[in-house]
This record gives structure tokens, sequence and C-alpha cells, in this order.
């Protein structure tokens, strides 16, 4: 699913916090249609199980919409309740290495080792072991390093809150303030200085 930023208010963003909270939002007409059509959408492919071709063919049925519209109010009903298709693809792959798995052991129980290694074979189609991205990085395991230095008046109220034994951070006056990285040059400057 591609992350959208929305640069304005629009009808799905009303409705997505009329979802949120009801008393929030006044949905227009035209804003309660798209509503509609997209519990719609979601009704077909969650209860139903039609298919995403399926679904499109019927709201633009049902609903007298273009098939563009309707193909754009099936992708902002994945993003409003839950992008399915990714789910059942993942969830299908699971039964069918389960089964896979199932007739495996079947086949070796009755000592038919061909079965078995054509089981095998379906099993390991499922899943791409060689693939490199899934493997784990070992740099990204290595502990880091981070030095921060405090201004001087940060650090004294800290020394001075450490010696107490108890440091209560809720309790500070304190204010945000902007990120600086400091590179080994600057730190070489300011030593000098």
């Amino acid at each position: 699913m591609d992350m959208v930023k929305y640069t304005k208010d629009n009808a799905f963003l009303r409705i997505k916090a009329w979802y949120i909270d009801e008393d929030s939002v006044q949905l227009s007409g035209d804003d309660i249609r798209k509503k509609d059509r997209m519990v719609h959408i979601w009704g077909l492919r969650i209860n139903n199980k039609y298919s995403r071709h399926q679904v499109i063919q019927i709201v633009m049925r049902d609903h007298k919409i273009s098939q563009a519209t309707a193909y754009r109010d099936y992708m902002l009903s994945q993003q409003l309740f839950g992008d399915i298709d990714n789910v059942n693809i993942a969830a299908e792959r699971m039964v069918l290495a389960e089964s896979y798995w199932n007739l495996y052991q079947m086949s070796l129980k009755k000592g038919n080792e061909e079965t078995a290694r054509k089981c095998l074979d379906s099993y390991k189609s499922l899943y791409n072991f060689l693939d490199t991205s899934q493997k784990i990085d070992p740099k990204k395991l290595e502990a880091s390093n981070y030095i921060l230095r405090l201004p001087r008046n940060t650090n004294k109220l800290i020394s001075k809150m450490l010696s107490a034994g108890v440091v209560d951070f809720n309790s500070l006056d304190a204010e945000d303030v902007e990120f600086k990285e400091v590179t080994d040059n600057q730190e070489d400057d300011e030593d000098v200085s």
C-alpha cells in the first residue's frame, strides 16, 4: 500500500475522522454516498469473498459509477478498513504450506518417497529460500554508542538531581529545542576556543 500525504481536507479524511468520532465531522451527501460505497466494497470482499475484479463490477453496477471511481473507492476502502488483499495472500500461503506439509508426512508414513519429495518441492516453492534480503545483517545488531553533549546548565541540573537519588523528569521546567548533530571537526573547533 502506498503512503499518501494529503495537503488539504478531502472526503476520505472526513470519512476517516467520522469513523474515529462521529460527532467531530459533519458528512455531506456526497461523503455519505462515498462512505456507503466503501462499506459495500468491504462487505463484498469480506463477507461474500468476491475477488477484486468482481467487487469492482458489482459496485459499478449497483452504484452507477465509472470504473475509475470504483477502483479509487476500492483502494480507499482498503486504506480505511485494512488491506485485505495482502493479508489473504499471506494467509493462503500458510494454508497451502500446512497442507503440503501434512501431505508430506502422510506420504512418508505410507512409504511413498516420490510423493513425499514432490510435496517438499511444492512446499519449497511457496518460500524463496534464496532471498538474501530476509537474512539478518549482523551490523544492525551491534551495539551503538551515542555521545550526548548537554549544555553546561542542563549538566549541572542533572548532576544536582542525581545527587538526590531520584530523578523526576516530569517535573522539570524544560522546553524542546532543535536537534543539532555535532561532527568531529566542530567538536575539535570548540575545544580550541
